[in-house]
């Protein structure tokens, strides 16, 4: 709701004209310039509002600049899934695979602080040389400035509200969504009524076929518990807890990164939580298992729901993006991201200790 109300009083194209003014010509400065802000939207207001909020104005910088659109576009995705463990509130999946035993902040910046900067890291090179022969050369033409309207001054106001409103939600242990759900309706109110625009319209944007996927996802969950399906898991979590530390971490990411692109990692985080829980387990094998449920959908457009979302953005816009043009940049950018960001994880683990 937000992010059609940003779009209607033109936050969007503002927001492209920074960017192709920040580029200041180059391919590579712009695409590095959208990765930096595709960072910061992940961390504060988590990897869905990067992939509904930023690929819209994404995709309007592109167009201006009258340049190749996918290598911009799939930073949206990518980082949306690589930045998504800085913080709690980066990903709905963490508060699903924690739910009551979410650490504290300071627990959880140690835990992921330092894997999560080496995936946003190792994923920005790997999707840099992919999309290598795609940044050379020089933007044509000046960015003309489009000054931002004091209605969307007040949008961007309020989705900087939102974030301030996670940030607090989260650090007081509140759930997210109806704080989230409040927010959205008192700012979109009041930028209609300051507008004198009908905010109906705004209520047809949201993804409505979107919500029923997630409930269906967490009606299948139910029936897995259900039928004692968590009695596997639980046995192969104990199974994995009893490798040698670095083999038990690398195991556990691997296997849990690469499921979430079977069933999506909202469900499979539900599935990781109740495990976890069960399994009374933590360290190391905790924290490769939430790295591995965040970073792995970044294999295919099948695995996190900030995926879907972006692909959602995309057909809005009469684009598209095959299964197998995911699959040929995720094949490479997923593992060389989820082996360092375990490697980080195992490394911190020998300094600090469990």
């Amino acid at each position: 709701m937000l992010s059609e109300l940003a779009r209607e009083h033109g936050v969007f194209d503002w927001l492209s004209s920074v960017a192709l003014r920040g580029a200041r010509g180059s391919y590579a400065r712009l695409f590095l310039l959208i990765y930096a802000v595709g960072t910061v939207v992940t961390i504060l207001m988590s990897n869905d509002a990067t992939a509904v909020v930023l690929t819209p104005a994404i995709l309007v910088a592109v167009r201006k600049a009258n340049i190749e659109p996918l290598p911009y576009l799939f930073v949206c995705a990518f980082i949306a899934n690589a930045a998504s463990f800085v913080l709690p509130i980066s990903n709905p999946a963490n508060l699903v695979v924690f739910h009551d035993q979410m650490p504290p902040l300071g627990r959880w910046l140690l835990m992921f602080g330092v894997p999560s900067m080496i995936s946003i890291v190792a994923t920005f090179c790997v999707l840099r040389w992919i999309f290598r022969n795609q940044l050379r050369g020089i933007i044509v033409g000046e960015a003309k400035p489009h000054p931002l309207t004091q209605h969307g001054k007040f949008a961007l106001a309020g989705l900087s509200a939102t974030a301030v409103v996670l940030l607090v939600a989260s650090a007081l242990n509140w759930d997210l969504g109806l704080p989230t759900c409040i927010v959205a309706a008192i700012v979109t109110t009041l930028v209609s009524i300051k507008s004198r625009t009908n905010p109906l319209p705004i209520l047809r944007e949201v993804s409505w076929s979107t919500l029923a996927l997630v409930a269906g996802l967490f009606v299948m969950v139910d029936a897995a518990q259900g039928i004692g399906a968590m009695n596997l898991t639980r046995e192969w979590l104990a199974w994995a807890g009893n490798l040698a530390p670095t083999s038990g971490a690398l195991v556990t990411g691997f296997v849990v990164g690469i499921a979430n692109n079977l069933v999506n990692n909202l469900p499979l985080g539900l599935i990781a939580g109740s495990t976890l829980h069960a399994a009374h387990a933590s360290g190391l094998i905790a924290t490769s298992l939430l790295i591995g449920v965040d970073l792995g959908p970044n294999l295919s457009i099948t695995g996190s729901l900030a995926t879907i979302l972006w692909l959602i953005a995309l057909r809005k816009e009469n684009l598209d993006v095959s299964f197998w043009s995911f699959l040929k940049v995720g094949i490479v950018a997923m593992p060389v991201a989820l082996f360092l960001s375990l490697s980080g994880a195992i490394a911190m683990r020998f300094i600090f200790g469990s």
